[in-house]
């Protein structure tokens, strides 16, 4: 939590968590009583479902206390999550996060596996269409930004398998280097289109993920992450902070 600054998250989830936990507990010991009709403040009133505070201690006390996007038993038997990628020194890592959530967006909601669903980083990242500058490796992205062109572009982006990741770690290619010629979208996603919304609470992350398989998001580091990220002896390490970094 010192690392992140998530104690104030983490404290104000266990709270939560606990209410929920003594309303289902109270539920199966006398469900009329835990449910009672006579005030609107009941977890089962249906006004629950249009207050946040009671939504928010409704859906841990509902929803099952386990739940893995990369478990098939809990996603009946589909497979969501593809392994992580290497985006090598490169800042490619807004794409590569946007990519692989839209790629669980579509599996989730066409229940499909998400091999099928591939969104080309290298497209998103160093080849969108039209007249978008061209980016290189030392211009990484915002998320906001990043999802906003992924929204604008998303039936036009190749798969994977046309277009793989192949950085411009130098600088100096050229854009039918970085590209190619490969013009075949991925099937889902020219179905339909993506949106995107801020969440700004664990529980609500919780729900997303339940549904659409996972969520985007973004931490601060400290100043010793880039040298050990950079090194690739530490390609199975797992990263711990140095005294006052």
């Amino acid at each position: 939590s010192r690392v992140v600054g998530a104690a104030k998250s983490y404290n104000q989830l266990q709270g939560l968590y606990s209410r929920s936990r003594s309303w289902r507990i109270s539920y199966k010991l006398n469900a009329k009583s835990a449910c009672s009709s006579t005030t609107s403040s009941s977890l089962c009133a249906a006004a629950a479902a249009d207050e946040a505070d009671a939504l928010a201690q409704l859906m841990p006390a509902a929803s099952p206390q386990v739940y893995s996007s990369l478990d098939a038993k809990y996603t009946s038997g589909v497979r969501l999550v593809d392994p992580s990628s290497n985006q090598q020194p490169c800042d490619t890592c807004s794409a590569m996060a946007v990519a692989s959530a839209a790629e669980t967006a579509m599996a989730s909601v066409y229940r499909v596996n998400v091999a099928d669903c591939s969104i080309s980083v290298q497209a998103l990242h160093f080849c969108l269409p039209g007249n978008q500058p061209a980016r290189r490796c030392k211009g990484g992205w915002s998320l906001t930004s990043t999802l906003s062109l992924l929204q604008q572009y998303s039936q036009q982006l190749p798969t994977e398998g046309c277009m793989p990741y192949k950085p411009d770690l130098q600088g100096d290619m050229d854009r039918s280097e970085r590209c190619g010629r490969c013009s075949a979208p991925n099937k889902y996603a020219s179905q339909g289109s993506f949106d995107s919304y801020r969440i700004t609470t664990i529980w609500e992350a919780q729900r997303h993920i339940r549904r659409y398989g996972s969520v985007v998001t973004r931490f601060d580091i400290l100043d010793d992450f880039i040298p050990f990220f950079n090194s690739y002896a530490n390609a199975q390490a797992i990263y711990k902070p140095k005294a006052g970094a």
